[in-house]
C-alpha cells in the first residue's frame, strides 16, 4: 500500500485522541522511544521540555511510565498502566505479544497517530513485518512512520530509499526539537554517509547532530556522536593528517561527558584512539612532545577498562601503543619507562600466537627489540632482532627483514 489515504481512512482519522504535543517518540532509545504520555495537568510543560532536551530532575507524576522504563524497571511501568487507549498502546511496546497487539489496534483505531505507535511497536517486535504509513501524520509522529520504512528498506538491502525516507523526517524533526533532529541526522550520518562511503558527508552531520544537543541534558548521546565523528575523522586522516587534531579534539569532547563505571566501552574507545591519532601526528617541534605524556595518559586510562580476555584486540592496540609512547616519552625517568615498555611487549606476545599471526607477532618483537637496544642491552636485542627477522622472512616480507639487517648492524657496529 502506497502513502495515499482513502476518503474512508481520512474519516476514521477524524476522532482523535487529545494528546499533548510532542510526544517524546524517538528522543531515547528502546521502548521508551515508543512511550506516550497523556495530556494530564503538568504534561504539556513536560513535554515541551523534553522536546528541547531539558530533562527533569524527578519524573513528575504523568511521567511515571516513561520513568520506569527508563530505569529499566518494565514491570513497574506496567504496573502503573490503566485502561484508556495511551494504557493499551503503552502496554504493547513494554509487553509486545498477539493479545496486547489486538487490544492496541482496536484502542487506535479511530486514532492515525496512535495507529502509528501501534505499527511501529508490533514492526520493531517482530509482530507484523508492514511499517507504519507516513500519510496524515506530521512532527514526531511522521519521524516514526519514516525511520521505521526506513528501516525496513534497509532490510531489503535499498539504502537508496531508507536514505530518501530519513531525508523526508529531517524537516518534521527540526521542527519538533533538537533532540530529534540530532538523532535523525545521526541516522542519516549512518546510512547515507558512512553506509554509501561518503566518509566526509557522515562526519559533517554527526557534527551537525552534536552541535545540536550542545548543553542538553542528553551528554551521554552528544558524547556518542562525537565518539563516531572522531573515528569518521581519523580514517579520512589517512589522505589528509590535519584531520587527527580535528578528530582528537572530538575524542576530548566526548570524555566530558563520558564517565568510565556508567559508559565504560566508549569511554575506553575514546582514550584509546587518542593516543593512537596522537602517536600518529607527526612530532616536529618540541612543544609537540608534551602530546606524548596526553598519550600515554589517554591509553593508560583505555586498559583500566580493557583486559585481554574480555576485549583482546583492543587491548593489544592499547597496550602496543602505550610501549611505542613511552619509548620516546621524555622523563626523567627513561629507563624506567624503557623497562615498562619491554614488559608491555612481552605481555602482548603471551598473548599473540606465533604460528597463527607470524608478522604481527614478529612486529611485537621488533619494537620490544629496539627499546631493549635503547635500555643497551644489546644482546637481549639482538636475539629479539633475529627470531622476528626470521618470521618476517617465513612470510616474505623483504622490506621489514631490509629494516632489521639494519638495526642489526648498528648493534654490531656499537660493539
Amino acid at each position: 500500500m502506497g502513502d495515499v489515504m482513502t476518503v474512508t481512512e481520512a474519516r476514521s482519522w477524524t476522532n482523535e485522541a487529545d494528546l499533548a504535543r510532542p510526544q517524546p517518540l524517538g528522543l531515547f532509545d528502546g521502548p521508551a522511544g515508543l512511550l506516550l504520555l497523556g495530556s494530564e495537568e503538568g504534561s504539556g510543560e513536560l513535554l515541551a521540555a523534553l522536546a528541547q532536551g531539558d530533562l527533569p530532575e524527578a519524573w513528575p507524576a504523568p511521567a511515571g511510565v516513561l520513568a520506569a522504563t527508563l530505569a529499566g524497571d518494565i514491570p513497574g511501568a506496567l504496573a502503573l498502566l490503566g485502561d484508556g487507549p495511551l494504557d493499551s498502546v503503552n502496554r504493547l511496546v513494554l509487553a509486545p505479544a498477539s493479545d496486547s497487539l489486538g487490544a492496541a489496534r482496536l484502542a487506535a483505531r479511530d486514532d492515525h497517530r496512535l495507529s502509528c505507535v501501534v505499527e511501529a511497536a508490533a514492526y520493531a517486535s517482530g509482530l507484523t513485518d508492514r511499517p507504519p504509513e507516513r500519510a496524515g501524520l506530521d512532527g514526531e509522529f511522521a519521524v516514526l512512520a519514516l525511520s521505521v520504512r526506513a528501516a525496513r528498506a534497509l532490510e531489503f538491502n535499498d539504502g537508496r530509499r531508507a536514505v530518501r525516507a530519513l531525508e523526508d523526517a529531517v524537516p518534521e524533526a527540526a521542527a519538533t526539537g533538537p533532540v530529534l533532529h540530532a538523532r535523525v541526522l545521526a541516522m542519516l550520518a549512518e546510512q547515507g554517509g558512512r553506509g554509501h562511503g561518503n566518509t566526509a558527508l557522515a562526519a559533517e552531520r554527526y557534527g551537525l547532530a552534536a552541535e545540536l544537543l550542545c548543553g542538553t541534558g542528553f551528554g551521554p548521546l552528544r558524547a556518542n556522536l562525537l565518539l563516531e565523528r572522531g573515528v569518521l575523522l581519523h580514517q579520512m586522516a589517512e589522505v589528509d593528517r590535519h584531520l587527527l587534531l580535528e578528530a582528537v579534539q572530538c575524542y576530548q569532547g566526548a570524555l566530558l561527558s563520558l564517565d568510565q563505571t556508567r559508559e565504560p566501552e566508549q569511554f575506553a574507545l575514546a582514550n584509546m584512539n587518542i593516543g593512537i591519532a596522537i602517536l600518529a601526528m607527526p612530532m616536529t617541534q618540541a612543544s609537540d612532545q608534551v602530546r606524548l605524556g596526553v598519550a600515554v595518559q589517554s591509553l593508560r586510562a583505555a586498559l583500566g577498562v580493557y583486559r585481554p580476555e574480555t576485549h583482546g584486540y583492543e587491548w593489544s592496540s592499547s597496550q602496543m601503543n602505550l610501549a611505542n609512547a613511552l619509548q620516546y616519552l621524555p622523563s626523567t625517568h627513561q629507563e624506567d619507562n624503557l623497562r615498562e615498555a619491554v614488559d608491555l611487549y612481552e605481555e602482548v606476545l603471551g598473548h599473540r600466537s606465533r604460528r597463527a599471526d607470524p608478522a604481527g607477532y614478529a612486529r611485537v618483537l621488533a619494537n620490544q627489540a629496539n627499546a631493549l637496544a635503547h635500555l643497551g642491552a644489546l644482546a637481549d636485542a639482538e636475539a629479539r632482532y633475529g627470531e622476528a627477522r626470521e618470521l618476517f622472512a617465513g612470510v616474505g616480507d623483504a622490506d621489514a627483514t631490509g629494516v632489521i639487517d639494519r638495526q642489526l648492524a648498528e648493534i654490531e657496529a656499537l660493539r
